[in-house]
């Protein structure tokens, strides 16, 4: 078994230190006491029942702890256990992330979850985004298996163009998930996007979603509120795997205004989708890329699905734009294709001739990456003049109870940003503590099979029926 990684370690003991040696392979973490002869050998399996915190003293890791049956202690400096907790990273369930982050800020809101900025306490210039999940939400939705298959999916997908979820925590009352922090949001330079932006963002786009289809994976939630930047538009991040599965797709699920026509109109005791649902929320943002607005229009959730299912697609306004590349206007149409066997796959987008005129080089496109890190930058936008002077920012607060991450960022005066449908609002406190204004109604939202079937029959009422899969092709020949 041959070791990637290793360190020496101690473990403090009455008659004195123990002198241990830490190694890592690929699926286990070897402890071997060298102290004692003969040595004594401890091998724990790497997966997410292994359980690990640290010991932090004046920003630095000091120790770090293990727990399966017991709870030990190993010693070791900063630098190591730094590395060592880098490569474990989302494989293990971490405990107390109170030691290692301060929460700063909300700056998402999910339907299952909140997303909060948080800030390392062992280097104060590094943030993170920290996605926090109601473990009673989680059991009753999903239960801990659930959860754990999107992290598995989320390991196992590592990808230039797709976030890297870097540590998972538990705590008494939360899971929190801890990523990279990106600050420009596609949505915020949707409408300044170019030609050439726009070939350079797709590109990175489907390339993100065909090495998911090459690895068996089905985002099922593909739509602009699920798309970042790490500092310029040449570092796409595809994030939230929430519904991603590696099944064959047999619940209806995704958001109003993006699912596959296959996917509404889904008999779940006798049919099942594939990939190609993923090709048509793709075609969906390529519309909204290139024409500055939705395809699928409502005043309402309801309006948008059924408006969504009735699959209704209007090129007229691209052909008359003479800045849009025929060839892009092509491809659209092989994308958003009603019949998914017509459908064009994610390999088949990468070969066409729309991606064969050579990429423009970057100072020829209107968003550099400083342009866009000053003007949309996240971070920026909720800091104090004094704060973005210095470069830096200190939580107003200190943490003291286990598991507080939410309660502690809703007591911040700072206002709190949230991502509703598309738009950043920002929701100022009242003067009335522990109020907040309420928030409009969100223009999108994740939807699940009994939210689904609830609209379909709504739908039916009005005398409308979805084409069978059998009718699919005819529909598509006329």
């Amino acid at each position: 078994m041959e070791s990637n990684f290793k360190i020496e370690c101690f473990r403090h003991k009455i008659l004195g230190n123990k002198l241990c040696i830490l190694e890592v392979t690929s699926d286990k973490i070897i402890i071997t006491n060298v102290s004692d002869s003969p040595n004594k050998r401890n091998e724990l399996d790497i997966n997410y029942n292994l359980f690990v915190d640290f010991k932090v003293k004046k920003k630095q890791l000091h120790a770090i702890g293990l727990t399966t049956n017991k709870h030990h202690w190993y010693y070791a400096n900063h630098e190591n256990l730094f590395n060592l907790k880098q490569i474990i990273g989302a494989r293990v369930v971490f405990k107390g992330i109170n030691t290692i982050y301060n929460p700063l800020q909300q700056i998402g809101q999910g339907t299952f979850s909140n997303v909060y900025l948080l800030q390392s306490k062992i280097n104060t210039l590094e943030y993170y985004a920290c996605k926090c999940l109601d473990k009673a939400q989680v059991n009753d939705q999903i239960g801990r298996q659930g959860l754990f298959e999107e992290i598995q999916a989320m390991v196992a997908l590592k990808h230039s163009n797709i976030a890297e979820l870097l540590e998972v925590y538990e705590g008494d009352v939360s899971y929190y998930m801890v990523m990279q922090y990106y600050d420009l949001e596609f949505t915020d330079i949707l409408k300044e996007l170019n030609i050439e932006d726009i070939h350079i963002i797709f590109k990175q786009l489907v390339t993100a979603v065909n090495f998911m289809h090459e690895k068996g994976y089905m985002h099922r939630d593909l739509k602009p509120e699920n798309i970042m930047f790490q500092d310029s538009i040449y570092q796409l991040k595809l994030i939230d795997f929430g519904l991603t599965t590696k099944d064959s797709g047999r619940s209806k699920c995704g958001t109003p205004g993006y699912v596959a026509p296959e996917i509404l109109n889904l008999d779940t005791k006798i049919n099942e989708y594939n990939e190609k649902c993923d090709i048509f929320s793709l075609g969906v943002i390529f519309y909204k890329m290139l024409a500055q607005h939705d395809l699928f229009n409502g005043a309402n959730h309801e309006e948008i699905l059924e408006n969504n299912a009735r699959c209704n697609t209007n090129f007229e306004i691209l052909n008359g734009n003479q800045k849009i590349p025929k060839q892009a206007i092509d491809l659209l149409k092989l994308m958003l294709q009603i019949d998914p066997t017509l459908r064009i796959d994610s390999k088949s987008i990468l070969q066409h001739q729309y991606f064969s005129v050579e990429e423009q080089a970057h100072n020829n496109t209107i968003n550099s990456a400083n342009q866009l890190s000053r003007k949309h930058s996240s971070v920026l936008k909720i800091l104090s003049p004094l704060q973005k002077k210095n470069g830096i920012f200190n939580s107003p607060f200190s943490v003291h109870e286990e598991d507080c991450i939410e309660s502690e960022a809703s007591m911040q005066p700072i206002p709190t940003v949230v991502m509703k449908g598309g738009s950043v609002q920002e929701i100022v406190k009242s003067r009335t503590p522990g109020r907040i204004r309420k928030l409009s109604k969100e223009t999108t939202k994740k939807y699940q099979t009994t939210d689904f079937e609830d609209i379909v029959l709504e739908i039916k009422q009005s005398n409308y029926r979805p084409p069978k899969p059998s009718q699919l092709s005819e529909m598509y020949n006329k």
